[in-house]
Protein backbone atom coordinates (compact mmCIF):
# COMPACT_ATOMS: atom_id res chain seq x y z
CA UNK A 1 0.00 0.00 0.00
CA UNK A 2 1.06 3.67 -0.62
CA UNK A 3 2.14 5.12 2.69
CA UNK A 4 3.52 8.78 3.64
CA UNK A 5 6.88 8.87 5.46
CA UNK A 6 7.38 10.50 8.82
CA UNK A 7 10.64 12.78 8.83
CA UNK A 8 12.02 14.88 11.35
CA UNK A 9 10.33 18.47 10.71
CA UNK A 10 11.73 21.20 8.79
CA UNK A 11 10.55 24.52 7.80
CA UNK A 12 7.75 24.39 5.20
CA UNK A 13 8.63 25.20 1.78
CA UNK A 14 8.01 24.76 -2.02
CA UNK A 15 9.82 21.77 -2.04
CA UNK A 16 8.97 19.95 -5.38
CA UNK A 17 8.88 15.90 -5.01
CA UNK A 18 10.97 14.00 -7.15
CA UNK A 19 11.05 10.80 -8.51
CA UNK A 20 12.77 7.56 -6.91
CA UNK A 21 13.23 3.82 -7.04
CA UNK A 22 15.05 1.60 -4.97
CA UNK A 23 15.10 -2.13 -5.03
CA UNK A 24 15.75 -4.85 -1.85
CA UNK A 25 17.78 -7.34 -3.20
CA UNK A 26 17.67 -10.06 -1.41
CA UNK A 27 18.69 -14.43 -1.09
CA UNK A 28 17.99 -17.31 1.01
CA UNK A 29 19.84 -17.06 4.22
CA UNK A 30 22.53 -19.64 4.42
CA UNK A 31 21.54 -20.42 7.98
CA UNK A 32 18.34 -20.99 9.71
CA UNK A 33 15.50 -20.30 7.21
CA UNK A 34 14.39 -17.02 6.24
CA UNK A 35 16.17 -14.04 4.11
CA UNK A 36 18.83 -12.03 3.48
CA UNK A 37 18.77 -8.57 2.31
CA UNK A 38 21.82 -6.53 0.74
CA UNK A 39 21.80 -3.11 2.15
CA UNK A 40 24.32 0.19 2.28
CA UNK A 41 24.75 2.52 5.20
CA UNK A 42 25.33 5.69 3.80
CA UNK A 43 27.73 8.18 4.57
CA UNK A 44 27.25 11.00 6.60
CA UNK A 45 27.72 13.79 4.05
CA UNK A 46 24.81 12.65 1.92
CA UNK A 47 21.92 15.46 1.43
CA UNK A 48 19.77 12.71 1.87
CA UNK A 49 19.11 9.97 4.00
CA UNK A 50 23.11 10.95 5.82
CA UNK A 51 24.15 7.72 7.50
CA UNK A 52 21.24 5.92 7.04
CA UNK A 53 21.06 1.90 6.51
CA UNK A 54 19.07 1.61 2.82
CA UNK A 55 18.43 -0.12 0.02
CA UNK A 56 20.37 0.41 -3.44
CA UNK A 57 18.61 2.86 -5.62
CA UNK A 58 18.20 6.86 -5.87
CA UNK A 59 16.65 9.16 -8.28
CA UNK A 60 14.75 8.63 -11.64
CA UNK A 61 16.50 10.89 -14.24
CA UNK A 62 15.78 12.22 -18.00
CA UNK A 63 17.93 9.61 -19.41
CA UNK A 64 16.06 6.78 -17.99
CA UNK A 65 13.00 7.87 -19.39
CA UNK A 66 14.85 8.15 -23.19
CA UNK A 67 15.41 4.00 -23.46
CA UNK A 68 13.49 2.78 -25.96
CA UNK A 69 14.80 -1.02 -25.46
CA UNK A 70 12.86 -3.95 -25.40
CA UNK A 71 13.50 -6.19 -21.94
CA UNK A 72 12.18 -9.20 -20.92
CA UNK A 73 9.28 -9.05 -18.61
CA UNK A 74 5.68 -7.37 -18.04
CA UNK A 75 5.57 -4.33 -20.23
CA UNK A 76 5.07 -1.04 -18.48
CA UNK A 77 1.65 -0.99 -18.20
CA UNK A 78 1.73 -3.44 -16.34
CA UNK A 79 4.50 -1.87 -13.66
CA UNK A 80 1.97 1.35 -14.16
CA UNK A 81 -0.61 -0.66 -12.78
CA UNK A 82 0.94 -2.26 -10.18
CA UNK A 83 2.37 1.25 -8.80
CA UNK A 84 -0.73 3.58 -10.31
CA UNK A 85 1.47 5.86 -12.01
CA UNK A 86 1.88 6.71 -15.95
CA UNK A 87 3.44 4.04 -18.75
CA UNK A 88 6.33 7.16 -19.19
CA UNK A 89 7.14 6.94 -15.68
CA UNK A 90 6.54 2.92 -14.79
CA UNK A 91 9.12 2.07 -17.84
CA UNK A 92 11.45 4.61 -16.67
CA UNK A 93 11.31 3.66 -13.00
CA UNK A 94 12.45 -0.04 -14.41
CA UNK A 95 15.43 1.13 -16.25
CA UNK A 96 16.44 3.66 -13.59
CA UNK A 97 16.26 0.95 -10.32
CA UNK A 98 18.46 -1.62 -12.83
CA UNK A 99 20.81 1.20 -13.44
CA UNK A 100 21.21 2.36 -10.10
CA UNK A 101 21.67 -1.31 -8.74
CA UNK A 102 24.59 -1.98 -11.42
CA UNK A 103 26.33 1.85 -10.45
CA UNK A 104 26.04 1.27 -6.80
CA UNK A 105 26.67 -2.93 -6.28
CA UNK A 106 27.63 -3.68 -9.74
CA UNK A 107 25.06 -6.63 -10.40
CA UNK A 108 23.13 -5.78 -13.76
CA UNK A 109 19.76 -7.70 -14.19
CA UNK A 110 20.39 -8.11 -17.91
CA UNK A 111 20.46 -11.20 -20.23
CA UNK A 112 21.63 -12.02 -23.76
CA UNK A 113 19.45 -10.53 -26.06
CA UNK A 114 18.36 -13.33 -28.46
CA UNK A 115 17.52 -11.38 -30.99
CA UNK A 116 20.80 -9.70 -31.27
CA UNK A 117 23.34 -11.36 -34.18
CA UNK A 118 26.14 -13.29 -32.86
CA UNK A 119 26.74 -14.92 -29.98
CA UNK A 120 27.51 -13.12 -26.27
CA UNK A 121 29.44 -14.59 -24.30
CA UNK A 122 30.70 -13.36 -20.49
CA UNK A 123 33.37 -11.13 -21.90
CA UNK A 124 30.16 -9.46 -23.20
CA UNK A 125 29.24 -8.13 -19.53
CA UNK A 126 29.70 -4.60 -18.85
CA UNK A 127 32.72 -3.82 -16.80
CA UNK A 128 34.11 -1.83 -13.64
CA UNK A 129 35.23 0.72 -16.11
CA UNK A 130 31.55 1.15 -18.01
CA UNK A 131 29.82 1.52 -14.58
CA UNK A 132 31.87 4.17 -13.66
CA UNK A 133 31.22 6.03 -16.12
CA UNK A 134 27.59 5.16 -15.51
CA UNK A 135 27.84 6.49 -12.49
CA UNK A 136 29.01 9.81 -13.32
CA UNK A 137 26.10 10.56 -15.41
CA UNK A 138 27.64 9.83 -18.90
CA UNK A 139 25.44 7.79 -21.14
CA UNK A 140 22.10 5.48 -20.57
CA UNK A 141 21.60 1.98 -19.46
CA UNK A 142 19.76 1.02 -22.85
CA UNK A 143 22.95 1.98 -24.98
CA UNK A 144 25.08 0.57 -22.54
CA UNK A 145 22.45 -2.79 -22.75
CA UNK A 146 22.55 -2.25 -26.82
CA UNK A 147 26.35 -2.33 -26.71
CA UNK A 148 26.97 -5.70 -25.33
CA UNK A 149 23.79 -7.27 -27.20
CA UNK A 150 21.82 -7.62 -23.77
CA UNK A 151 18.27 -7.09 -22.50
CA UNK A 152 16.88 -6.10 -19.30
CA UNK A 153 15.79 -8.56 -17.01
CA UNK A 154 12.71 -6.83 -15.73
CA UNK A 155 11.14 -10.07 -14.99
CA UNK A 156 13.50 -10.41 -11.67
CA UNK A 157 11.52 -7.23 -10.21
CA UNK A 158 8.48 -7.11 -8.57
CA UNK A 159 6.30 -4.05 -7.33
CA UNK A 160 6.31 -3.81 -3.50
CA UNK A 161 5.57 -0.55 -1.84
CA UNK A 162 5.57 3.21 -2.73
CA UNK A 163 6.53 5.88 -0.40
CA UNK A 164 6.23 9.65 -0.64
CA UNK A 165 7.96 12.33 1.44
CA UNK A 166 5.70 15.00 3.18
CA UNK A 167 6.11 18.24 3.14
CA UNK A 168 8.58 19.75 5.50
CA UNK A 169 12.16 18.31 4.63
CA UNK A 170 14.31 20.10 2.23
CA UNK A 171 14.44 17.63 0.04
CA UNK A 172 11.04 15.09 -1.14
CA UNK A 173 10.75 11.77 -3.02
CA UNK A 174 8.08 9.93 -4.68
CA UNK A 175 9.62 6.56 -4.15
CA UNK A 176 8.57 3.19 -5.69
CA UNK A 177 10.04 0.24 -3.70
CA UNK A 178 11.19 -2.99 -5.91
CA UNK A 179 12.36 -6.33 -4.66
CA UNK A 180 14.86 -8.56 -6.60
CA UNK A 181 16.70 -12.06 -5.92
CA UNK A 182 20.19 -11.69 -6.38
CA UNK A 183 21.07 -13.43 -9.60
CA UNK A 184 23.08 -16.47 -9.70
CA UNK A 185 26.52 -16.04 -9.83
CA UNK A 186 26.03 -11.70 -9.18
CA UNK A 187 27.64 -10.63 -5.96
CA UNK A 188 27.32 -6.97 -5.16
CA UNK A 189 29.58 -5.06 -3.61
CA UNK A 190 30.51 -1.77 -1.77
CA UNK A 191 31.71 -0.18 -4.49
CA UNK A 192 29.87 3.49 -4.34
CA UNK A 193 30.66 7.00 -2.82
CA UNK A 194 27.52 7.10 -1.16
CA UNK A 195 28.22 4.23 1.20
CA UNK A 196 30.70 3.89 4.08
CA UNK A 197 29.88 0.05 4.26
CA UNK A 198 27.61 -2.28 2.49
CA UNK A 199 26.54 -6.13 3.01
CA UNK A 200 24.10 -9.07 3.31
CA UNK A 201 22.56 -8.78 6.75
CA UNK A 202 19.34 -11.10 7.89
CA UNK A 203 15.94 -9.44 7.42
CA UNK A 204 14.94 -10.27 10.68
CA UNK A 205 18.48 -8.83 12.12
CA UNK A 206 18.02 -6.23 10.20
CA UNK A 207 14.25 -5.40 11.43
CA UNK A 208 15.63 -5.46 14.62
CA UNK A 209 18.55 -3.37 14.40
CA UNK A 210 16.18 -0.61 13.17
CA UNK A 211 13.54 -0.81 15.49
CA UNK A 212 16.14 -0.57 18.66
CA UNK A 213 17.56 2.58 16.82
CA UNK A 214 21.13 0.27 16.55
CA UNK A 215 21.00 1.05 12.77
CA UNK A 216 19.49 4.41 11.69
CA UNK A 217 16.61 3.53 9.40
CA UNK A 218 14.09 6.19 7.39
CA UNK A 219 10.06 4.69 8.30
CA UNK A 220 10.10 2.90 4.69
CA UNK A 221 13.63 0.68 4.73
CA UNK A 222 12.26 -0.60 8.57
CA UNK A 223 8.65 -1.45 7.04
CA UNK A 224 9.61 -2.99 3.85
CA UNK A 225 12.30 -4.71 6.32
CA UNK A 226 9.76 -6.08 8.54
CA UNK A 227 7.49 -7.49 4.88
CA UNK A 228 11.08 -9.39 3.77
CA UNK A 229 11.66 -11.01 7.74
CA UNK A 230 8.12 -12.46 7.61
CA UNK A 231 9.15 -14.60 4.72
CA UNK A 232 10.59 -17.93 4.99
CA UNK A 233 12.60 -17.82 1.88
CA UNK A 234 13.18 -15.71 -1.59
CA UNK A 235 10.35 -18.09 -3.63
CA UNK A 236 7.48 -17.26 -0.71
CA UNK A 237 8.26 -13.61 -1.21
CA UNK A 238 8.62 -12.92 -4.81
CA UNK A 239 5.15 -15.40 -4.89
CA UNK A 240 3.49 -12.78 -2.82
CA UNK A 241 0.87 -10.80 -3.69
CA UNK A 242 1.08 -6.90 -3.51
CA UNK A 243 -1.90 -4.23 -3.16
CA UNK A 244 0.08 -0.96 -3.66
CA UNK A 245 -2.40 2.03 -3.78
CA UNK A 246 -2.18 5.37 -5.81
CA UNK A 247 -1.22 8.53 -4.71
CA UNK A 248 1.83 9.95 -3.80
CA UNK A 249 0.70 11.34 -0.39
Amino acid sequence: MNRTVDPVATPPGPVPVREAATVALVRDARVGGGLEVFLQHRVATMQFAAGMSVFPGGGVEPRDYGGTRPWRGPDPRWWAEAFGIGEERAAAAVRGVVRELFEETGVLLAEPDPAATGRAGPGDRPGPRERRVLDAGEGDLDSLLAAHRLILSAHLLRPWDRWTTPPGPPRRYDTLFFVAAVPPGAEPDGGTSEARAAGWMRADDAATAGTLGRLGMLRPTLDVLADLAAATDVAELLATARSIAPGGN
